[in-house]
C-alpha cells in the first residue's frame, strides 16, 4: 500500500476556496483527494515549480491552480486561484 499523506489547508487556501463557485469548489476538493496518495505526480496535472514564492508544487484543475508544499508526510495547501492570478505573489 502506498504511503498516505496528510493534507492540511491553510487559512488563505480556505478563503480562496470559499470565494469560488460551489461547482468549482467540488472539483477542487475531489482533485485534492489524490494528493493523499501521490502529491508528486503525474505530470502535467502536478508539476514541481521553479523559482521563489510559497508552494513549490502546483496542481492543475483547469483553469485553476493549487499551490502546495510537501513536508515529510504532510501536504500543505497554500493558495487556489485562477491561472492568471496564482503566480503574481
Amino acid at each position: 500500500m502506498p504511503p498516505r499523506f496528510d493534507v492540511r489547508l491553510t487559512p488563505s487556501f480556505q478563503r480562496d476556496l470559499e470565494a469560488l463557485p460551489v461547482s468549482i469548489q467540488d472539483k477542487i476538493l475531489e482533485a485534492i483527494k489524490r494528493l493523499e496518495t501521490n502529491p508528486f505526480g503525474p505530470p502535467p496535472k502536478i508539476k514541481k515549480l521553479k523559482g521563489k514564492g510559497i508552494g513549490q508544487w502546483r496542481l492543475e484543475i483547469w483553469p485553476y491552480r493549487v499551490r502546495y508544499d510537501v513536508i515529510k508526510q504532510e501536504v500543505v495547501l497554500y493558495r487556489v486561484r485562477h491561472r492568471k492570478e496564482i503566480y503574481r505573489e
